[in-house]
């Protein structure tokens, strides 16, 4: 029974001779503040979005200014080449439709025929034809031939006068058909014609 309570306190005092060999802590131990944890660095703000506005780069604006809309000027007409030409004066071989228009037509046998009273051109200006006059009486009754005016010779006198041939009898030019006009052609029944004075009509 001795032996039993002396191995309990030697046991006992060797349990507490760890405790009791520790150093006792410094009166100034109690003054210092804690240590603090080392700051750690803010995490890093999140990447801005494709949306967020940017800063306004001065530098580059300056460098790349604006374009201007170029829309309005795509929407200006074009104004069309202009290929116009100019005479400046006329040739020996050049005729005035003023010399032709109202001179009496000669065939080959210098006889009087009729009277060019009027020339025919296409579109593209060239003239094609002649318009004389025959038949009738100071301007009455008298029909009008159309006839080709390379058909047609011109000459010139010593008074710069156009002389006009035409190399067929004077029969043969009455008996022709005459030439119609747009105004004078016969009108289909049921067809719509403009007038001389602009007016649509229905026939």
């Amino acid at each position: 029974m001795n032996r039993f309570l002396a191995t309990t306190v030697v046991a006992l005092l060797l349990g507490a001779a760890p405790g009791l060999a520790q150093t006792p802590a410094s009166p100034n131990a109690a003054q210092q503040p804690p240590m603090q944890a080392p700051m750690q660095p803010e995490p890093p703000s999140a990447i801005p979005s494709e949306t967020s506005p940017k800063p306004l780069d001065q530098s580059s604006e300056a460098a790349n200014p604006v374009a201007p809309d170029q829309s309005a000027e795509a929407a200006k007409p074009i104004a069309p080449k202009q290929s116009a030409q100019f005479l400046t004066e006329q040739n020996p071989d050049e005729l005035l439709a003023s010399k032709l228009i109202g001179k009496p037509t000669v065939n080959s046998q210098d006889e009087t025929i009729g009277n060019v009273n009027d020339l025919v051109t296409d579109r593209s200006g060239k003239v094609i034809g002649a318009l004389i006059g025959v038949g009738g009486f100071l301007g009455i009754g008298e029909k009008h031939v159309a006839v080709r005016f390379e058909d047609l010779k011109f000459t010139r006198d010593d008074k710069d006068n156009v002389n006009v041939t035409l190399n067929i009898s004077k029969e043969t030019l009455a008996s022709a058909p005459a030439y119609k006009t747009l105004e004078e052609q016969s009108v289909v029944e049921g067809s719509a014609k403009t007038d001389s004075e602009g007016n649509t009509r229905t026939y």
